[in-house]
C-alpha cells in the first residue's frame, strides 16, 4: 500500500479520537474494541513489509509528495521495522491486559493509543524536528497516564517526570537548532552527510551537540545519573502504564541513541573516544541500578531499578559498536521490553490480590496464587539470564562482544551486575516460596482479576521461553537493523 507508512502512525491516532465517540454508540465496550482494532490494523499494514526489509531494502514515504530536504520523509528500514514491530506487538498485549482493569475507560485507551502513535512517529521520522514533535506527543500522553488514578504520590512522580523530560527536550531542541544552523537542513541524511566535514573544521561544536543529545536521550532511557524519574514514575503509575514506561518508553530512548548517534556520529565521535564514554556510563548505570534494586522492599520500585540496571547492560553493547555488540544490545532491548512488561503485569496482579506493595509482606504467596507466582519466577530467571530463557542469549552476545573487544574490566563488572541481579530476584523468589503462611491484610477486599490479565502475563512468559530456545526468531529480524547501523 502506497500510504502504509503514514497510516501506521495515523491509525492509532485516529483510534484515540474514535474511542471518545463510542459513548454515542450502543457498543458495550466500544473504546476497548477500537483500541484493539487500531493496533491490529497497524500490524496488518506493517507485516507485509517484512519481505522487503529482510531483503535489506528501505521503504520511503514523502508526505505530500515533497522530496527531502524540503518535504517530511518517513522511512522504514531494518532498524525502524524491528522497533515498530516491538511497539505494536507489546502495545497490543498491554491493551489486552488493560481490558480486565479499565472498563468503559475511554480516556485511558485514548491516551494509550496517542502514546503508541508517538512512539511509531519517533521510529519512522527521518526529519529530526518531527522526531522531536513525536517525542513531545509521547511525553504529554505518558505524563497524564502516570497520574491516571489521581493518587498524590503518582502526581508527584509525574511532575518529576515532566520536569526532567522537558529539560531533556529543551537540550534536544537546542541541538536541532545548532544542526540546522550549521547544515541548513532538518533531514537526518542531509545532516549526516555534513557532520564529518563539520567535525573536521569545528570539532568543539559537534562535541557540544553530541553531549546535549546524550543527556537528552540519557534522561529518556534512564542512563546514570539521569535516571531519578524512573523509580517513582514506574512504581506509582497504574500497572499497564508501568509496563508501558519500562517496556517501551525506555526502549524508545535507546532507539534514538542508536539511530541518531550511529547515523550522525558513527564515523566521527564514536571513533574518537565517545564510544568508550558510553561503555563506561553503561557499566556505572548497571552497577548503580542493580545495587539500588538490591536494597528495595517495594516490589514495583525494585522492578524500576532493575530496568535501570538492564539499560546499563544495553549501553555497553551500544558503546562497543561491533556487529556482535549491537546484536546483543538490540536483542536485549527486545528482551527487556518483553520481560519487564510481563513482570509488571505479574506484580500488578499480586498487589491487587494481596493489597501489599512490599516484598517482605508477601511471604508464602505461592499458596494463594501459584500460577502468577510461577510466571513471575520464570520471568525473573529470564532477566537474570539463566538458560534456556531469552535473557541468557542477549547477555551472552554482549559478554562475548566485550571479551572480543578486549575490555576485561568491563567484562568483570558485567558479571558482577549479573550476580547482583540474581541476588535481588532470588530474594523475591525466596520470599514468595517462604514456608511461612501468607498473612492477608485485615479487612482487605481483593480486586477482581480477570482472564485478560492472566492471559497477557502467561503469553509473555511462554514467549520468553520459546525465544530463548529459538533465538533465530529474533536474530533474523535484528540482522537488517545492524546493517542499517553498520553499513
Amino acid at each position: 500500500m502506497t500510504h502504509a507508512l503514514i497510516l501506521i502512525i495515523v491509525i492509532p491516532l485516529l483510534g484515540a479520537f474514535l474511542t471518545h465517540l463510542t459513548k454515542y454508540t450502543k457498543l458495550r465496550r466500544g473504546a476497548e474494541i477500537v483500541s484493539v482494532a487500531s493496533i491490529v490494523f497497524a500490524l496488518v499494514l506493517l507485516l507485509p513489509m517484512a519481505k522487503t526489509i529482510l531483503a535489506g531494502k528501505t521503504i520511503q514515504y514523502n508526505l505530500g509528495g515533497w522530496p527531502p530536504p524540503i518535504g517530511i520523509t518517513l522511512t522504514m528500514d531494518g532498524l525502524s521495522f524491528f522497533f515498530s514491530l516491538m511497539v505494536l506487538g507489546i502495545g497490543l498485549l498491554i491493551i489486552i491486559y488493560s481490558l480486565g482493569i479499565y472498563v468503559y475507560a475511554r480516556r485511558f485507551y485514548s491516551l494509550l493509543l496517542i502514546a503508541l502513535s508517538g512512539m511509531l512517529g519517533i521510529i519512522l521520522a527521518r526529519d529530526i524536528f518531527n522526531m522531536y514533535v513525536f517525542f513531545e506527543i509521547l511525553a504529554v500522553a505518558s505524563y497524564v497516564l502516570v497520574t491516571y488514578k489521581h493518587k498524590p504520590r503518582a502526581i508527584k512522580a509525574s511532575f518529576k517526570y515532566l520536569i526532567m523530560t522537558e529539560s531533556a527536550w529543551v537540550l534536544f531542541l537546542l541541538s536541532i537548532a545548532f544542526l540546522y544552523g550549521l547544515t541548513g537542513t532538518l533531514n537526518m541524511d542531509g545532516i549526516a552527510s555534513q557532520i564529518p566535514y563539520l567535525y573536521h573544521t569545528n570539532p568543539l561544536v559537534i562535541c557540544v551537540i553530541f553531549s546535549m543529545m546524550l543527556i537528552a536521550f540519557g534522561i529518556k532511557c534512564g542512563m546514570f545519573p539521569l535516571y531519578t524519574w524512573i523509580p517513582e514514575a514506574h512504581s506509582q503509575a497504574p500497572t499497564p502504564v508501568s509496563s508501558l514506561l519500562s517496556g517501551l518508553i525506555l526502549a524508545i530512548g535507546l532507539y534514538a541513541i542508536l539511530r541518531i548517534f550511529y547515523l550522525f556520529f558513527g564515523t566521527t565521535l564514536l571513533l574518537h573516544g565517545a564510544s568508550e564514554l558510553i561503555i563506561y556510563i553503561g557499566v556505572i548505570t548497571l552497577i548503580v541500578g542493580a545495587s539500588l534494586a538490591l536494597v528495595q522492599d517495594e516490589l514495583k520500585k525494585l522492578l524500576a531499578y532493575s530496568s535501570i540496571s538492564q539499560i546499563g547492560f544495553i549501553l555497553v553493547g551500544v558503546g562497543l559498536g561491533t556487529s556482535l555488540g549491537l546484536k546483543g544490545a538490540i536483542f536485549h532491548i527486545f528482551n527487556h521490553a518483553f520481560i519487564k512488561t510481563a513482570l509488571f503485569f505479574s506484580a500488578g496482579i499480586i498487589i491487587s490480590q494481596t493489597g501489599f506493595w512490599k516484598i517482605s509482606k508477601m511471604k508464602g504467596i505461592w499458596r494463594r496464587m501459584p500460577s502468577v507466582t510461577f510466571a513471575f519466577c520464570l520471568l525473573a530467571l529470564a532477566v537474570i539470564g539463566i538458560p534456556p530463557f531469552n535473557g541468557f542469549v542477549s547477555k551472552l552476545f554482549i559478554l562475548e562482544a566485550t571479551l572480543l573487544s578486549k575490555h576485561p574490566v568491563v567484562l568483570f563488572f558485567l558479571c558482577v551486575g549479573i550476580l547482583l541481579t540474581a541476588a535481588y530476584y532470588f530474594r523475591i523468589i525466596q520470599t514468595f516460596f517462604s514456608t511461612e503462611e501468607f498473612q492477608s491484610k485485615p479487612d482487605f477486599v481483593p480486586q477482581p482479576v480477570g482472564p485478560f490479565e492472566h492471559l497477557s502475563t502467561y503469553v509473555f512468559a511462554f514467549l520468553c521461553l520459546v525465544i530463548g530456545i529459538f533465538p533465530s526468531l529474533i536474530t533474523n529480524l535484528i540482522q537488517p537493523a545492524i546493517g542499517v547501523l553498520l553499513p
